[in-house]
């Protein structure tokens, strides 16, 4: 797919602008001087364009005119604005900036959108016009429902072509609503919607249009459909559209989603009717495109790739809710609901899901790649390909989650993990804070040495060349605490990486450092850098709040330990390169990471180790079931070897027999004493200090 208007070239929709657009008619001498740019632009004459631009700020266009302006112009041209960099930039950028305002919120009004058409029907071409615009600006999506009688009734021929016209004027707000009304029983609603579509020239709705002239039951119904779809550049292939589409939603491609064609309903057709649920807007581009995945696996049931995009989209929404519920967010009522989309990603299938995390892999989306790992702990019959890629890889947050999934699947299929699956799961355990950083480096060997830096300081770093690509993953990264930018990029400048930084929820408040002069950006970044010798500077910048870093590390180490302790029960597994991280846990993490560590220990640690169970039964600050797992793990190592050289273990372990504990601390003190070696003085006098006299 290209531009998302893409029956306008470059040039000619300003001539179809001032026809169908009143609001924008207001501003007749900006338009005709932006288009005059324009064409100086395709020309090579920059420096006339560039004055065309300016005066197309000096006239100080509506918010309102702007937006009608930016809403018609291809993508293109706005992204050929902002490579131009510089001046070209920043007037794009302010341009964008006033159309975002100039949109309203559209309102599902039924007795103004009716009071409106009534309007559009009259013989009055500019009142027509006017309330046409009316509906674009006030109602959008929301009229289409209201019009669609009128585009059915073979009876009202003058009507029906008016209707057709006008939602053909209001353009691409009006087109997922039509795409679903192509499901309606009435074959000459399906028609008319279809030929409207095409005039509209939206590539959103070829997937669609190819399908019904592939299918539909009407010939009339095909031949219109067929129209369009060439219209739109259809390929012919219905499945590789909706393939297509379901990506480019899913990723939020500005070719299908811009900023302004977010909505706040999702439409569909149901009981002879269109019909519209509200979806809040961190969900909208997921479900739109779990839409056109389930229409791809309807076109072929067979289509793993259907299966794998619905698996995606369903678990990137999980996945959603999970952070934004940790974060403090009021998700109860969403929670509930995409909790019950375990269902569906289940019965999608474990290669469905496996598809879906290599999708992952391979566009660096963190988020959703961690939650198909997930997934795939618990469903997948073996260590998959992309599983084990992913424990090789330099993804941080992937890397601990594909560890324990590994663990998961070798316990449910009674197999050993790998070698590499086993010191990734100690690593994860073990580690105390899980910092994330970003480097946006075009320079490939300054960026890797500068990742590998952070990296051996203990950051889980991912590493991008282009700042477009480094925008549109950092999306799909979850907390990243640092981000290392180039001053210098192939695609962006730096200016345009920070705004987009700082206009976005996710990254406004992450430090930025940047290579190369940071005076220039003043406090708009944390600092700067030169190469891989500052990574201290680095490191400074994630310290100042780390309480995220330090939960999510706390997580994923109980989850990691839990696994290893099933490890060691089932004895199919060598668990002694993680014995040195489980024990460095004891004295440090909670009773979640704690507990199943010293139950690894227990069962597969040695003399190592002893001294540091000791710390934990010893300490009168732990809890009572630390103090007791702790006791039980040096009973299983003595039950095993000759703890010599640990009189002072004994010594500690007498002195909680003799102290106020807990009655279970003190008698799990004495199990393991009990399995100790002990000389038959030591023995005795452990036996005396035990002694209990009854008394009435």
């Amino acid at each position: 797919m290209t531009g998302m208007r893409r029956h306008f070239g470059l040039i000619a929709f300003f001539a179809a602008l001032s026809l169908s657009s009143p609001v924008v008619a207001a501003s007749s001498d900006a338009q005709d001087t932006f288009r005059e740019g324009m064409q100086l632009l395709e020309q090579g004459d920059d420096a006339a364009a560039l004055e065309k631009f300016t005066a197309v700020l000096a006239e100080d266009l509506s918010d309102a005119a702007a937006y009608e302006l930016w809403k018609s112009t291809e993508h293109d041209v706005w992204v050929e604005l902002m490579v131009k960099q510089g001046q070209f930039e920043l007037i794009a950028k302010r341009l964008i900036s006033k159309a975002e305002l100039g949109r309203v919120e559209r309102q599902d009004d039924e007795d103004a959108i009716r009071a409106l058409l009534r309007r559009v029907r009259l013989d009055d071409v500019l009142d027509r016009a006017r309330a046409i615009s009316e509906l674009a600006a006030n109602h959008g999506e929301f009229a289409v429902q209201y019009m669609l009688d009128t585009l059915a009734d073979e009876n009202a021929e003058d009507r029906r072509v008016l209707f057709m016209t006008a939602l053909t004027d209001m353009g691409t707000d009006v087109v997922l609503p039509l795409v679903a009304a192509l499901s309606s029983d009435d074959a000459f609603l399906r028609r008319n919607v279809s030929l409207t579509l095409g005039y509209i020239g939206d590539p959103r709705a070829a997937a669609a249009l190819t399908w019904l002239s592939n299918n539909d039951s009407d010939e009339g119904v095909q031949r219109a459909a067929g129209e369009s779809a060439g219209m739109l550049g259809s390929t012919g292939d219905a499945l590789s559209l909706f393939l297509q589409l379901g990506d480019d939603y899913h990723h939020g491609r500005g070719n299908v989603l811009r900023s302004v064609d977010y909505s706040t309903v999702v439409w569909s057709w149901s009981e002879g009717a269109l019909s519209s649920r509200a979806v809040p807007r961190f969900l909208y581009a997921d479900e739109l495109s779990k839409g056109a995945y389930y229409m791809a696996l309807a076109a072929n049931p067979a289509s793993v790739e259907a299966r794998a995009g619905v698996s995606r989209a369903y678990v990137s929404q999980q996945v959603e809710i999970e952070l934004r519920t940790a974060a403090g967010a009021d998700t109860a009522g969403l929670a509930e609901q995409v909790a019950e989309s375990a269902m569906a990603v289940n019965v999608l299938g474990a290669d469905a899901a496996e598809m879906a995390f290599g999708w992952a892999v391979e566009s660096g989306d963190s988020i959703t790649g961690v939650g198909l790992i997930r997934l795939l702990g618990g469903i997948a019959g073996g260590p998959t390909a992309n599983l084990q890629a992913a424990l090789a890889s330099n993804d941080g947050a992937m890397k601990g989650e594909a560890g324990v999934a590994l663990g998961q699947i070798a316990l449910r299929t009674h197999t050993a993990p790998s070698a590499d699956a086993i010191q990734e799961l100690g690593s994860a355990a073990g580690r105390v804070i899980m910092s994330l950083g970003v480097v946006i480096d075009a320079d490939a060997e300054r960026g890797a040495a500068i990742a590998e830096a952070m990296t051996s300081s203990g950051v889980l770093v991912n590493h991008w060349t282009s700042g477009a690509s480094g925008l549109a993953l950092l999306k799909r990264v979850p907390g990243v605490d640092v981000i290392v930018l180039a001053g210098t990029l192939p695609d962006l400048t730096a200016d345009q990486v920070l705004y987009e930084l700082a206009s976005d929820d996710r990254t406004a408040n992450t430090p930025v450092l940047l290579i190369g002069d940071a005076d220039a950006y003043g406090d708009r970044v944390a600092g700067g850098i030169s190469g891989a010798g500052d990574v201290g500077t680095v490191m400074e910048a994630i310290q100042s709040d780390q309480d995220s870093d330090r939960a999510r590390a706390d997580d994923l180490a109980a989850r990691a330990a839990g696994v290893l302790s099933h490890l060691a029960i089932s004895g199919k597994a060598d668990l002694s390169s993680t014995l040195d991280a489980l024990s460095g846990t004891l004295a440090l993490r909670t009773d979640n990471v704690t507990l199943p560590a010293m139950r690894v220990l227990g069962m597969a640690g040695g003399v190592d180790q002893v001294r540091d169970l000791g710390a934990v039964l010893a300490s009168e600050g732990r809890s009572d079931d630390a103090r007791v797992q702790a006791a039980i793990a040096i009973s299983e190592i003595a039950g095993r070897m000759n703890l010599e050289g640990t009189e002072g273990l004994v010594a500690s372990m007498r002195e909680v027999m003799s102290s106020d504990a807990d009655i279970a601390v003190r008698v799990a003190a004495s199990q393991a004493l009990s399995a100790m070696t002990l000389s038959a003085d030591v023995r005795a006098g452990v036996a005396s200090q035990a002694r209990v006299n009854v008394q009435q």
